[in-house]
Order: structure tokens, then C-alpha cells, then sequence
């Protein structure tokens, strides 16, 4: 079973990334502490929810940038 965000997950990630993007990794906690920095959530599940979607969307670019430099050696 994988994981589900609702649209209001992905909408306030998606600015916070657009706006802060170079302060994110694909590190779950460090994203938790940036987020507690630049934002103010009504909820800690929120919070959570939130440097989770972001966490896994900065993965998947890390994965593809290695994806990217593994293709390029083998030519």
C-alpha cells in the first residue's frame, strides 16, 4: 500500500518548494526542522504529512539525477 497526500499536503508543499527548495533534502527530520523554521501548522500530523511529501519528492529527484549521471558513464 503506498502512500496518499490530499491536495492540501501537496499544494503547501509544492509552494514551500517552489519558495524554499534549496533548503530541503531527502531527509525526513532535517525537513521537519527547516519546515518548523519557515511555517506555522495548526497540527504536528500536518507538519509531518507535509515533510514527508517533501521528503519523498526530493528522493525521487536524487534517484533520477543518479539515474541521469549512470547513463551518461555508459556511453
Amino acid at each position: 500500500m503506498g502512500k496518499i497526500y490530499d491536495s492540501r499536503v501537496k499544494g503547501v508543499a509544492r509552494m514551500l518548494l517552489l519558495k524554499y527548495g534549496n533548503l530541503f533534502s531527502d531527509d525526513f527530520y532535517a525537513n521537519k526542522q527547516a519546515l518548523r523554521k519557515i511555517a506555522v501548522f495548526q497540527s504536528k500530523k500536518l507538519l509531518n504529512r507535509v515533510a514527508g511529501y517533501i521528503t519523498s519528492v526530493k528522493s525521487s529527484e536524487v534517484g533520477k539525477q543518479q539515474e541521469e549521471v549512470v547513463e551518461v558513464g555508459e556511453e
